[in-house]
């Protein structure tokens, strides 16, 4: 028995140590100093085979997703992240067993965001809790849970629409005096009608013409847990499973559901973390790719 126990010992320390002998990943993350409502790029490079790889961050863990020789997972930084100092863990399995880790500092930059009081009716004001609104919250956080392991998108998204920034990215919302909640997307107003075009390539994972709330609504996926969101439309050009490409008509400005005036409100989330849609119009580079953007090649 004691011979038994000590040749499973000494197996156990060849698996680990095959593992470890082998020079660890190359790891590399953009922004290295996020703020608040952006999201992180990680992009993992093993030298050996990797049976399996997550990241540790913000509380949650996330599936790095194979992409060629490489891995690769969207970290948001929500709207609920402190600005400071934190850590993402990345952890990886080998093929042959061994496993390993590494711990990457990360420095999250502040951000202020503003304050906006709406005055609403009474009748606008209950649709908000209505008992009919359960309905479309479960449907678009069911497709906002959505993670696919392609990645569509190609560089940086493009602005649906053109116009005026009505309501921005993360400021406090508060309806008829009291605080209501964060604002996770932007609001851009234009003339009704005004054609509404995908942000990035992706697949229509919710199309619905019926929400109170909402409105007219569509939701795409664009992979690897990072879907846009398009509402309060007058107009639905798109159905549910449909391939869209950047720049094709989805949907027409309007002020369906619980709206002031035609306006669209895009949003963009990671892993059902709403995020800033504008950082996604601009988004970093990948140094030692020659300057490459995240989501590129």
């Amino acid at each position: 028995m004691k011979g038994l126990r000590r040749a499973l010992t000494i197996l156990a320390i060849a698996v680990w140590s095959a593992g470890a002998a082998a020079a660890a990943p190359e790891i590399a993350v953009v922004p290295e100093s996020p703020r608040v409502g952006d999201v992180m790029f990680m992009r993992m490079q093993p030298e050996v085979a990797v049976l399996r790889a997550a990241c540790s961050w913000g509380g949650k863990s996330y599936a790095l997703l194979a992409n060629g020789e490489g891995y690769e997972v969207v970290l948001p930084v929500s709207l609920k992240t402190k600005a400071g100092g934190h850590h993402a863990v990345v952890y990886w399995k080998y093929v042959d067993g061994g496993m390993g880790k590494e711990v990457i500092p990360i420095e999250v930059g502040r951000r202020r965001f503003g304050v906006q009081h709406l005055k609403l009716s009474g009748s606008q004001e209950w649709t908000y809790s209505a008992p009919e609104t359960e309905r479309e919250r479960e449907l678009i956080g069911a497709a906002l849970d959505r993670v696919t392991q392609e990645r569509c998108w190609r560089g940086s998204f493009a602005k649906p629409v053109e116009g005026r920034i009505s309501t921005e990215f993360g400021l406090e919302r508060y309806v008829n005096g009291k605080f209501s909640y964060r604002h996770r997307g932007v609001d851009i107003a234009c003339p009704e009608g005004t054609l509404v075009k995908a942000a990035a390539d992706g697949s229509v994972s919710l199309a619905d013409d019926s929400f109170v709330l909402h409105g007219k609504t569509v939701i795409l996926d664009h992979g690897q847990g990072v879907s846009s969101l398009y509402i309060h439309m007058s107009q639905i050009e798109v159905e549910a499973g449909q391939s869209v490409r950047q720049g094709e008509v989805i949907g027409r400005v309007g002020s369906t559901g619980v709206a002031t005036g035609p306006h669209l409100h895009f949003a963009v989330y990671a892993h059902h973390e709403a995020v800033d849609p504008f950082f996604w119009t601009d988004l970093p580079s990948f140094r030692e790719d020659g300057g490459k953007q995240a989501g590129e090649g």
